[in-house]
């Protein structure tokens, strides 16, 4: 019998990579009926092991039956192979209401969701190539970044999970969890994301840039992740600190709307959705929403400073994309000038 070659896009390719390589251990393939039911239904595969996410291979509009092999390329090249061993259809209404909480098509993830077909299909994976190679980014896998660990001889590493450039937010956060770390893992998503969020240029450029103006190199490791934004929230929270955990980390940083977008979210839903997963081999760091304090003239949280609304400066993302947008400059309590001048360098930094 004869198989079938399918040229796939990047979100397909990127799961299959991430199957494959260990990251989205323990799943080693797509999920079939039983492993989508399970997740959905209580955030936990069949084998009782925490996951929350699906993840699906969206059946394409050809001849393909259970037992066909297919040979899967990306961008003309082939990348894997995969066995199909069981086709089935699922509720996408009640998929969408489940994963994402809403099927408001204002939440980027559910008009994704909506425009893919129902049918799905799970199997064995086969990868020829590593991903990194095809798209021609340096990005380390599970082992390697183990093994890098292992060679600096990090106990506690706190892994951190981003898909924009830093700011001085974000600036807070790694200098307080490095005070009792080994190391830190900066691993920005390069995936497919929403119109508006920053291009993969804007975010690694940035990310090269302050790993060498105010991380210590001795503490920290920066490495794209190849996988791609869900924006489903406390979900989706669980996921990026499961998958750390696969990187190595030990502890892993949630913030205020942790994957969130727009308002679909509470503020700190993505820390509490911890609260019934202590099973998960990673130690979840939770902090409150950093701001600039005039009186203390630092970035701090509630917790630290007693100083009262008074000094609150936001930490304003609004403001810092207009610096970016009308080239003008910005006080350094949002953002390194180095960051700001790199940003607005490119030509257009967001995503269209």
């Amino acid at each position: 019998m004869e198989n079938i070659t399918l040229e796939t896009n990047e979100n397909i390719a990127m799961d299959i990579e991430q199957l494959t390589n260990g990251g989205f251990y323990p799943l080693t393939s797509f999920m079939n009926y039983t492993e989508l039911e399970s997740v959905l239904e209580k955030m936990r595969l069949p084998s009782e092991e925490a996951w929350p996410i699906p993840i699906l291979f969206p059946k394409p509009h050809k001849d393909i039956r259970s037992g066909k092999t297919i040979i899967l390329k990306f961008r003309g090249i082939e990348f894997a192979k995969f066995k199909v061993d069981e086709i089935f259809s699922y509720d996408s209404k009640k998929m969408i209401k489940q994963f994402f909480g809403t099927d408001d098509d204002e939440h980027p993830g559910v008009k994704t969701m909506k425009d893919t077909t129902n049918q799905f299909m799970s199997g064995e994976i086969i990868k020829f190539k590593k991903l990194d190679e095809i798209l021609k980014v340096e990005a380390l896998e599970p082992c390697g970044m183990k093994e890098k660990i292992k060679d600096l001889g990090w106990k506690k590493i706190v892994g951190f999970h981003t898909r924009n450039p830093p700011h001085r937010a974000h600036e807070y956060l790694h200098k307080t969890v490095l005070k009792s770390a080994d190391g830190i893992l900066i691993h920005p998503v390069i995936g497919s994301k929403k119109s508006g969020d920053f291009t993969n240029t804007a975010i690694l450029n940035c990310y090269k840039l302050y790993s060498k103006i105010v991380l210590p190199a001795e503490k920290s490791i920066m490495t794209p992740l190849l996988t791609y934004s869900r924006y489903a929230g406390p979900r989706e929270a669980l996921f990026t600190a499961i998958v750390r955990r696969n990187y190595g980390c030990t502890h892993f940083i949630v913030g205020r709307d942790h994957t969130g977008v727009k308002n679909f979210y509470g503020k700190y839903e993505s820390q509490e959705i911890f609260k019934d997963f202590g099973d998960i081999g990673i130690e979840p760091i939770f902090f409150s929403e950093p701001y600039y304090c005039k009186i203390c003239n630092k970035v701090t949280t509630e917790k630290e400073c007693k100083c009262g609304k008074d000094g609150f400066v936001e930490i304003s993302g609004t403001k810092i994309r207009k610096a970016i947008v009308n080239k003008t400059k910005l006080p350094e309590i949002y953002i390194q000038k180095e960051i700001l001048e790199e940003l607005q360098k490119l030509d257009n930094p967001f995503i269209n």
